[in-house]
């Protein structure tokens, strides 16, 4: 990202255009120079024929933009001015610019000399409420132009007064998350075979995931949940399923289990469900619908509750109204208990993760505190952002000198974040049985001569 600054250089122009031409040693510092408007050797002539000609008043009779590079960024003489000079194409296309680029000081940077008045007779506008032609608008263009060209661009986030790193911290967290799941969701995604592989995978990393209509996430200092598709569509839980399992025909697993007096009515309607999938297929054969794709995802969907609700049955070998009691009952008691261990062993848990997002955001903004230092060597004025401030605390706080450690403290991490998500996917799975048979129950009591209709109980 080029640092630029711009300053109102009072009085005649002929001091600016000598300096930035180097008139005084022969242009050596020079390594390539353009203009707009004007022509490089006649420039200061030309700046005062249009002053004269608009009896320019006031004392600015130019104004100074340097446009600093990084070694860091790969660019030659040639780019550096190319950038300079579409940069006061875009922002000063009626006033007369000379733009310079200087290879001394070990970097290559850009001096710009634009007249005060332009070709018209308007003063160029000074104010930073001015989105194109106040200093915003300079740093904005400068920077969207150099991104074309590989350059390096810092991030821009507001970050609100602070005497606590912490706090800085979370401010972070909380302008970047978008940006670290939709990163997380790109590397996964390829190497997932399901979206029930990418929900693990994503729990690993510390995420704690909220599954429904919608998939939802949260990571460390969001406040709330986020659902995955409101950064963008193709995380949908449609479209990932389509990703994952987008056949003209999917092979459905058959049910394994048994019909029995107890289990009939599902039994019927999972067979029900497996049969209108079949049809339904050979019937679009060779056509895309995007409705019947969404109408297939959800009957297959149902299809599978259905399957599951009859493996729970034969798993736990339920044949009547008092065994399913009975699961229920002590479906509840392990969630329970599980729900305790993990309450012991929550600061453990949150340290880990907290330490792993603190790695993993130390990688992340590695290259922004490179970046960062190296303008401030070039110029020592320069403001150091935000996120260098955070990475130098990052590393204080974890103790490590580069990116191997940060690596290592992830690697290292793993089998314990595993540990995690393997405690939290048990006791959702125990939620998830529990809930299938609590319907199965109201179903088997709604159906029965014991229910009282248009009365709701809560069981206990």
């Amino acid at each position: 990202m080029p640092v630029t600054k711009r300053l109102p250089h009072l009085g005649s122009p002929k001091n600016l255009i000598d300096y930035i031409l180097d008139e005084k040693n022969d242009g050596e510092k020079v390594g390539c120079a353009s203009s707009l408007n004007c022509n490089v050797e006649t420039a200061l002539y030309e700046f005062k024929d249009v002053q004269k000609k608009y009896k320019m008043a006031g004392t600015r009779g130019a104004y100074h933009i340097i446009q600093s590079f990084s070694p860091k960024d790969k660019i030659s003489v040639e780019q550096a001015n190319e950038i300079g000079l579409r940069m006061c194409k875009e922002l000063y296309p009626t006033f007369q610019c000379i733009v310079s680029t200087h290879i001394d000081k070990g970097h290559i940077h850009n001096h710009i000399c634009v007249n005060a008045i332009n070709l018209e007779g308007r003063k160029l506008e000074d104010r930073l409420a001015n989105e194109k032609e106040g200093l915003y608008g300079v740093s904005d263009t400068s920077d969207r132009i150099a991104a074309e060209y590989g350059c390096f661009i810092m991030p821009r986030k507001t970050y609100l007064k602070s005497k606590n790193s912490q706090d800085d911290y979370y401010q972070y967290k909380r302008q970047s998350w978008k940006e670290q799941i939709e990163e997380h969701l790109e590397k996964l995604i390829p190497k997932c075979n399901s979206i029930d592989e990418l929900l693990d995978e994503l729990s690993i990393l510390g995420y704690e995931i909220r599954r429904g209509k919608h998939i939802a996430v949260r990571c460390l200092g969001m406040q709330r949940y986020a659902r995955i598709d409101t950064i963008n569509l193709k995380y949908s839980t449609s479209n990932l399923y389509k990703l994952y399992r987008e056949k003209d025909n999917v092979k459905l697993l058959a049910i394994k289990t048994e019909q029995n007096e107890f289990n009939s009515i599902i039994f019927q309607k999972a067979n029900e469900s497996k049969i209108a999938i079949e049809k339904s297929q050979l019937g679009a054969k060779g056509k895309v619908y995007s409705e019947y794709q969404k109408t297939k995802y959800q009957e297959i969907k149902r299809y599978y509750q259905l399957k599951q609700q009859l493996e729970y049955l034969d798993k736990y070998n339920i044949r009547d109204f008092d065994d399913i009691e009975s699961q229920i009952a002590l479906k509840r008691g392990q969630i329970k208990s599980k729900n305790v261990k993990m309450k012991k062993n929550q600061e453990k848990f949150d340290k880990v993760l907290k330490t792993t997002e603190m790695a993993n955001d130390y990688i992340r903004l590695h290259t922004v505190y490179e970046y960062a230092m190296s303008y401030k060597e070039q110029d020592e004025d320069y403001v150091l952002p935000k996120e260098a401030e955070i990475f130098l605390n990052i590393q204080k706080e974890l103790n490590i000198t580069s990116i191997d450690e940060a690596k290592q403290i992830i690697k290292d991490s793993r089998s314990e974040r595993i540990e995690i998500n393997k405690q939290r996917k048990e006791v959702l799975e125990l939620q998830r049985e529990l809930n299938h048979l609590e319907t199965i129950k109201e179903e088997k009591l709604s159906s029965s001569n014991l229910y009282i209709h248009n009365i709701k109980f809560r069981w206990k």
